[in-house]
């Protein structure tokens, strides 16, 4: 018989061995392997789907949601069903996530229950606080009990999804703060009024959750363990904070920016700032911050073929043609064009800094 990583990562949650010793054990089989057929260490693996079973297990996981909506409206108390529906999910996950280790109806189990919870704490929030002063209050509370619980179902199940609920909770909440600070509290009420205050708080917890994960990413070069997933996560909840936020404040463009690009001028500087990032995806080996910056790198290109009369008839099929194969191409030559990058001293010295485990 023949452990598996997933069979590591149950011993690992059961104390049966350390992280440590999962990691040796790894590097240990790893060592036993052909180089032609190890798997790349430098490649963002998906822990996602194990065999059509997941699949069919998360179709029963969303059918039960399904049901357990629907049951919520039979019960006179809304609160007390959906805290029945919350604790159903987390029967569920018990099996799923703590016993099988099922990545997808994991998932599914873990934002549902966060969302029952959450419903269930707003139908108790609500009949303590009924008057309009309490408004901001409320908010308050439940966005903190989205960390809570949030927080809660991390500690019992080390679901690597649900770092990015936890991450996403406390972003909603510093923002809350943050605009209750600098703006007044009346801004809670419609907090993208001002757009330039948000999109610098965005910047900054955009970059406070990137660091966190290049943390995760340097604690595991490798990307053997959990922690690479952790990482996965947080990279790709800071992704869109950090280029919504850059596009908006150094191009002046808003969310999606395919139809706001409105001079050559911005076009160049977005294409400038995707050239940037995609520098740093390569360096960093996420994939996340291109994924975001996409759609304006289509609004751009499309922009600058738009103003050219030979082909400005055809701009949105060359700009998807263009978009398409430069993602296969990346994609296809990532670990070439990485290594040839890593050859650059100055870029070398910050991969060194950023993702090598300190000895």
């Amino acid at each position: 018989m023949s452990l598996t990583s997933h069979d590591l990562d149950q011993a690992v949650f059961m104390d049966i061995i350390t992280e440590e010793q999962r990691l040796a054990l790894l590097d240990l089989a790893g060592e036993q392997v052909p180089d032609d057929v190890a798997p790349s260490s430098e490649e963002e693996e998906f822990r996602f789907i194990s065999g059509f079973n997941d699949i069919f297990l998360a179709l029963g996981v969303v059918l039960f949601i399904c049901a357990a909506s629907l049951a919520v409206n039979l019960l006179d108390s809304n609160y007390l069903g959906y805290a029945l529906a919350a604790a159903a999910m987390w029967l569920i996950s018990e099996v799923l996530t703590a016993r099988l280790r099922r990545a997808i109806p994991s998932m599914l189990a873990a934002g549902a229950f966060v969302v029952f919870a959450l419903l269930a704490t707003d139908g108790a929030l609500s009949g303590l606080l009924t008057s309009e002063q309490a408004e901001p209050l409320n908010i308050y509370l439940l966005v903190i009990s989205a960390c809570f619980w949030s927080a809660v179902y991390f500690y019992r199940f080390r679901l690597p999804f649900s770092i990015l609920l936890i991450g996403g909770a406390f972003v909603t909440l510093g923002f809350l703060i943050c605009m209750t600070v600098v703006a007044g509290i009346g801004s809670l009420e419609d907090p993208f009024a001002t757009p330039l205050l948000p999109a610098f708080y965005a910047l900054i917890s955009g970059l406070v959750v990137f660091i966190v994960a290049l943390r995760f990413d340097r604690s595991d070069p490798q990307r053997h363990s959990l922690r690479a997933d952790y990482g996965f996560w947080l990279h790709l909840l800071a992704a869109p904070l950090i280029v919504h936020a850059l596009m908006y404040l150094v191009a002046g463009l808003n969310i999606g920016g395919f139809s706001s690009v409105g001079t050559v001028a911005t076009a160049l500087m977005v294409l400038a700032i995707f050239a940037v990032l995609s520098i740093v995806a390569l360096i960093i080996n996420r994939r996340a911050i291109l994924v975001a910056a996409l759609t304006y790198l289509g609004g751009a290109l499309w922009y600058l073929m738009s103003q050219n009369d030979g082909i400005a008839g055809n701009a949105e099929l060359l700009t998807m043609l263009l978009i398409s194969l430069f993602v296969i191409g990346l994609g296809v030559g990532w670990h070439p064009i990485r290594r040839l990058l890593l050859q650059i001293p100055l870029l070398a010295s910050i991969d060194q800094n950023l993702l090598s485990k300190q000895a």
